[in-house]
């Protein structure tokens, strides 16, 4: 069974040879797995920001050895959100109107500004480093 990267990947090496640079980029792109930090960087029950290809991601541990990741942008208005600053129970914390968002599932919480989840970003652990892939 061929992985999504490979499949990614072939796509990538087609379009290229038939001239169609541009989506072979994109392709390439949409596979591509950074490292972050190491696990230790993120704070249990809070979260740090961080720049990553381009993107602005937050990634907030809620519980001992569970890290998750979000675009670092409110639904509401697009106010940038930090990690260190907006986290407060368990809660990312809109600094622009107070929108707050789930740090486990980045859903919007009731009652808040937002009605949109906070958009999701693959995270992985592996040998003491957060990964994403977007």
């Amino acid at each position: 069974m061929i992985s999504r990267r490979g499949l990614l990947v072939a796509f990538a090496a087609g379009t290229a040879a038939i001239g169609l640079t541009g989506l072979s980029e994109v392709a390439a792109n949409a596979a591509k797995t950074y490292t972050v930090c190491k696990t230790s960087a993120v704070p249990v029950r809070g979260g740090k920001t961080f720049s990553v290809g381009g993107k602005k991601i937050l990634i907030t541990q809620p519980k001992k050895g569970t890290f998750k990741a979000f675009v670092a942008v409110c639904t509401h208005q697009g106010s940038p959100l930090d990690g260190k600053e907006n986290i407060k129970n368990n809660e990312i914390v809109c600094p622009l109107h107070f929108a707050r968002f789930d740090t486990t599932t980045g859903a919007a919480k009731p009652g808040s500004q937002a009605s949109i989840p906070l958009g999701k970003v693959s995270v992985t652990v592996a040998a003491g480093n957060v990964r994403v892939k977007f």
